[in-house]
């Protein structure tokens, strides 16, 4: 009886010891995901990141195989969700979606509690080329014209931004930078005042979304990308125009960092997959951005270089954090 006894409990011993070894951490990250999965967009319902984060959504919850949950968190050009999200627990159940300011660009500007190296990248989403623009009447029809004025009247030229630090203000110095000139910028709170400005004549040029241009019927000057934008077929690229690089605005999805590499790798496969959906390439097309799918490596490498870049273009100005 006593051995029976002793078997029995050697049994259960090994039993538990067995269930240990099934329901250890490492196996259960592989039943990821378990429950409903947190989306942060640090911008308002409704804006342009939020857009493609809801027309992913439906999609990108079929792949996943959870339900999910977009949470927004505006303020502060986007730092204050981007902040929020880096400080969430690292399991895959608080993700980010977020254009590129909050990410190369407001780091480099402000002291805040978060770097581009706070996140693990999942894949880019979607790009959205960004246009030189003037009013129809301007004598500025194309990049030829805006160098030259600038460089016969130093410091003079006018160009907008939709505030400091922003994509349209980085492109500023990049031009500056590249074709050796001097120009004003004068920042505005968003890109429909600084629009306004430009077709009532207080700024002479801005560069912006794209879909700008037929919004406000104004002129394309140069697309700022390599290759020609092929719903503006006519206008040049800056490649074309002399300098070999662009500015393009992108939404992307980050986990804060030290989210498993298993977890990661489960939201890349089914980013990817959504994205290749056609009612997600529709959506996006919609929104006048298109799908610009890169994997978490060559993402993060992407991203980087746009840090970079910004951050060199910023201290040149001297505009970086003190």
């Amino acid at each position: 009886m006593r051995d029976f006894a002793r078997r029995t409990l050697f049994a259960s011993a090994i039993a538990v010891a067995g269930a240990a070894l099934f329901w250890s951490p490492t196996s259960a990250l592989a039943a990821y995901p378990e429950r409903p999965v947190t989306i942060i967009v640090a911008w308002t319902a409704g804006g342009a990141t939020d857009l493609v984060a809801r027309s992913i959504q439906p999609e990108l919850s079929k792949k996943l195989g959870a339900e999910l949950i977009i949470k927004n968190i505006a303020g502060a050009s986007g730092t204050i969700g981007t902040a929020e999200a880096a400080r969430a627990k690292p399991d895959g159940y608080t993700i980010l979606i977020t254009p590129t300011g909050p990410m190369t660009t407001q780091p480099h500007l402000r002291k805040i509690p978060y770097g581009l190296d706070s996140f693990a990248p999942v894949g880019r989403i979607a790009v959205a080329p960004v246009m030189m623009m003037v009013p129809k009447t301007s004598k500025l029809q194309t990049l030829n014209d805006v160098i030259e004025t600038a460089k016969a009247n130093p410091g003079k030229l006018k160009f907008a931004s939709s505030g400091a630090g922003t994509l349209p203000h980085i492109a500023i110095l990049a031009l500056n930078k590249a074709a050796g000139v001097d120009t004003k910028h004068i920042p505005y709170k968003g890109s429909a005042n600084a629009m306004k400005a430009l077709l009532g004549g207080e700024v002479d040029v801005f560069s912006d979304m794209a879909q700008l241009v037929p919004k406000y019927d104004v002129h394309p000057v140069i697309s700022w990308t390599k290759e020609r934008n092929p719903e503006f077929p006519n206008v040049a690229s800056m490649k074309e125009g002399g300098f070999d690089f662009e500015m393009i605005n992108w939404v992307g999805m980050f986990a804060p960092k030290a989210t498993p590499d298993d977890v990661v790798a489960k939201l890349a496969e089914a980013l990817e997959a959504a994205i290749q959906e056609p009612s997600v390439k529709e959506a996006l097309e919609k929104l006048r951005v298109k799908p610009g799918h890169l994997g978490p490596v060559e993402f993060g490498k992407f991203a980087a270089g746009d840090s970079d870049r910004n951050r060199e273009l910023l201290a040149e100005a001297g505009l970086l954090a003190k």
